[in-house]
């Protein structure tokens, strides 16, 4: 499938949700492409660093984001309206927090995650109607997309492309918006659980090694890596001058002598 038909076909899914009154978003990588659309230097970049495939598929499967309050109503529209096939072991295992579905030809998975993201640290996106899933369409919002990725514990040259290309495209901000960065936010999230925020805070690190070895291998302009550089610097700040809470100093002085992270295992 290339890239413009997996496009139309996961934008067509979320479509079908939203005309059945049914919360779905993309998240992930291929959320982070989508933001991209309005950015030629970040397709750019993405393809240059061989993000999108280099030959292969850039995106073997898509992954959704719903709430569990609308459990059924996602069930039939991916089922009755959308025909995706359900896997019935994996949805009777684990149904209740996640489902996956296979795309009726192209046999790619779909995989649908209910009001929170629970890897490495959790990122949660509320309740139907009171969430964070309607602060943007068709994906997850800017700071959440920046959230999922900060939170991998074990995190791989992908994901550090994904962030430099999402903080290419978009400034931060200290309030909600579709085309900035809510810094804010993200700070108020990671004063809240030491383990995240170390990880996260780990992570920017690892994201401006890369950046400055691109630049070095000539594989990044300049302009492009001082606009990305001055970005994860003003997000550092913010994530660092953030009041923390109790739980978090109390957590802190445990450091890393105990483990702070969830380990993560396929299903």
């Amino acid at each position: 499938m290339s890239m413009d038909q997996f496009l139309a076909e996961s934008l067509g899914i979320v479509e079908a949700a939203k005309n059945n009154e049914v919360v779905i978003r993309i998240l992930g990588g291929f959320a982070i492409f989508i933001h991209a659309d309005h950015c030629s230097d970040c397709r750019q970049l993405q393809m240059s660093l061989g993000r999108l495939g280099e030959g292969k598929p850039a995106f073997t499967d898509l992954d959704l984001i719903a709430y569990s309050k609308q459990w059924n109503k996602v069930r039939d529209v991916l089922e009755s309206k959308v025909h995706l096939r359900p896997d019935r072991m994996i949805n009777a295992l684990y149904g209740s927090t996640r489902l996956v579905y296979y795309h009726p030809k192209e046999n790619f998975p779909v995989d649908v995650f209910f009001d929170k993201l629970d890897f490495s640290h959790e990122v949660p996106f509320g309740e139907y109607k009171k969430g964070r899933l309607e602060l943007d369409y068709p994906t997850l919002g800017l700071a959440d997309l920046m959230l999922e990725k900060l939170q991998v514990h074990a995190i791989n040259r992908k994901d550090l492309i994904d962030m430099i290309v999402l903080l290419l495209g978009h400034d931060l901000s200290e309030e909600e918006s579709t085309d900035r960065i809510n810094a804010k936010y993200i700070s108020r999230t990671l004063a809240d659980d030491w383990g995240f925020w170390y990880d996260a805070v780990q992570n920017l690190g690892h994201v401006k090694s890369l950046g400055k070895q691109l630049l070095e291998e000539g594989k990044m302009r300049e302009n492009h890596w001082k606009e990305v550089e001055g970005r994860i610097a003003r997000l550092e700040s913010a994530i660092e001058v953030e009041s923390k809470t109790e739980d978090w100093k109390v957590r802190s002085r445990v450091g890393t002598s105990k483990q702070w992270y969830k380990e993560v295992t396929d299903l």
